[in-house]
């Protein structure tokens, strides 16, 4: 049973994922462009295989900038995973800490969207089906930051391709399949409203932060669901 949960994790988390396939190309063409070799760009996405904070510690270190300024935006932009797993604990109350840490370190956007319809259709927590598609999930991104990666010095200019835009547009995709009602439509709007003024007096960061707590304050004060 759990290996066909495992194998069934796999396959439905591929149309998700295969979304990312362009988010992690551009990834690793923007990490050459920003002076780092193939080997460091594939650390990035081993290791922290988390898109936002990758696409903004490549915008410093293409800056000029590193350090301490990598380390607090990576923080902040990855202080929504705590929300990720605050939402999918209570269903897992029963299982060990350490499976627990093991589900959490492939938790990501991606990942999580395909969790959380899961269980929002009835079906039972499984570790073996997010085991699947967490694994499915971290090579397909891997993979594609290895092309990005390989390729990145062939890519110039990758605004022109409108490349820029892919990462967004996988976003936008992740919230139209759950606006499944006028609430959610409600927060989504008041979530993008209070995103574009942090942007505009803060840029992505800001724009990231207010935009999250504005979503998970509507949330927490209104009992629709």
């Amino acid at each position: 049973m759990s290996q066909s949960l495992f194998v069934k994790g796999m396959k439905q988390i591929i149309p998700v994922a295969a979304a990312g396939i362009v988010d992690g190309m551009v990834f690793g063409i923007l990490a050459r462009q920003a002076g780092l070799g193939v080997t460091e760009a594939m650390l990035f996405s081993l290791l922290v295989n988390a898109g936002s904070s990758q696409f903004a510690a490549v915008g410093l270190i293409s800056q000029g900038i590193v350090g301490w300024p990598i380390l607090v935006s990576t923080l902040l932009l990855n202080a929504r995973h705590l929300l990720y797993g605050l939402a999918l604990g209570p269903k897992f109350r029963e299982t060990a800490p350490w499976k627990l840490s093991l589900m959490a370190g492939t938790l990501n956007d991606e990942t999580y969207a395909l969790k959380a319809t899961y269980l929002a259709a009835g079906e039972k927590p499984s570790l073996a089906y997010f085991a699947g598609a967490s694994t499915a999930d971290y090579v397909i991104w891997n993979a594609s930051t290895l092309a990005g990666a390989i390729f990145g010095t062939v890519f110039t200019q990758t605004e022109s391709w409108g490349l820029d835009f892919a990462f967004i547009a996988t976003f936008l995709g992740f919230l139209a399949v759950n606006l499944v009602s006028s609430y959610h439509l409600k927060v989504a709007g008041c979530a993008a409203v209070v995103a574009c003024i942090g942007f505009w007096l803060g840029g992505a960061t800001v724009a990231v932060i207010t935009g999250t707590v504005t979503a998970v304050v509507m949330g927490a004060v209104s009992g629709e669901r």
